[in-house]
């Protein structure tokens, strides 16, 4: 179903799945990649409906709603825009907390690639209103990185392939370092041989099916394990 809240006054896209269950659910937002907006929306209804037949109220930001398109090779973009981003997601965490389906403290986050940077990034900033993050491939540039290592962070998945030529696993290991080090729960895939967004069948010289069965199957487990109890 599709939807939209305000964040600073202007409208942002969403669209939802509800659990057919009654009473309050669990929540997770889903926040795509640098990619063009509507991409891999077919398998990012698929995740929506899966996670609401497994439990969990599920929101899907256009964090695009406010800003140009931005693509993997436009870093100045994205910095320009990182703000108005975090804002957007910020908000629609606020409209899960307000609504009555929604069990307010059990919100997590799932992004991709720059969907998880910005997971991570909200996480760090505010760790009181997310309960979880599964991190795919997400970049973490240093500055977020000296942030999670300073303040209180939520239970972590990190899922990454080693041939990533776009985002390298080695920041993914350092996220595990920093993340061991400080003694926060957290878990690690690495999946070998898998390049960047190994897990959308629209990226077909990069998908790999048995990965992302897998992947899917680990992010399902992680927060039935952090956020249903």
């Amino acid at each position: 179903m599709s939807g939209h809240f305000e964040s600073n006054g202007k409208p942002v896209d969403e669209f939802h799945c509800e659990p057919s269950t009654p009473g309050k659910h669990p929540a997770v937002i889903l926040l795509h990649g640098a990619a063009p907006k509507g991409a891999s929306l077919e398998t990012f209804q698929q995740m929506c409906s899966e996670l609401a037949d497994h439990g969990y109220y599920v929101m899907f930001v256009e964090y695009y709603s406010q800003t140009e398109v931005v693509g993997p090779g436009q870093p100045d973009k994205m910095v320009r825009y990182f703000p108005t981003w975090l804002a957007e997601i910020d908000s629609g965490i606020g409209e899960l907390n307000k609504n009555p389906k929604v069990e307010p403290s059990k919100i997590a986050l799932m992004g991709f690639s720059l969907g998880a940077a910005l997971s991570l990034t909200q996480a760090a900033a505010d760790s009181s209103e997310v309960a979880a993050v599964v991190d795919y491939y997400g970049p973490v540039a240093p500055p977020v990185m000296s942030m999670i290592s300073q303040t209180p962070f939520p239970p972590t998945l990190i899922l990454h392939g080693d041939a990533d030529k776009l985002v390298p696993v080695a920041q993914s290991k350092e996220l595990d370092d920093v993340l061991t080090k400080k003694n926060r729960p957290h878990e690690i895939h690495i999946y070998a041989g898998a390049d960047h967004a190994f897990n959308f069948p629209q990226a077909v010289m990069w998908y790999r099916e048995a990965d992302a069965k897998d992947a899917w199957n680990r992010s399902l487990a992680f927060l039935d394990k952090n956020l249903k109890h």
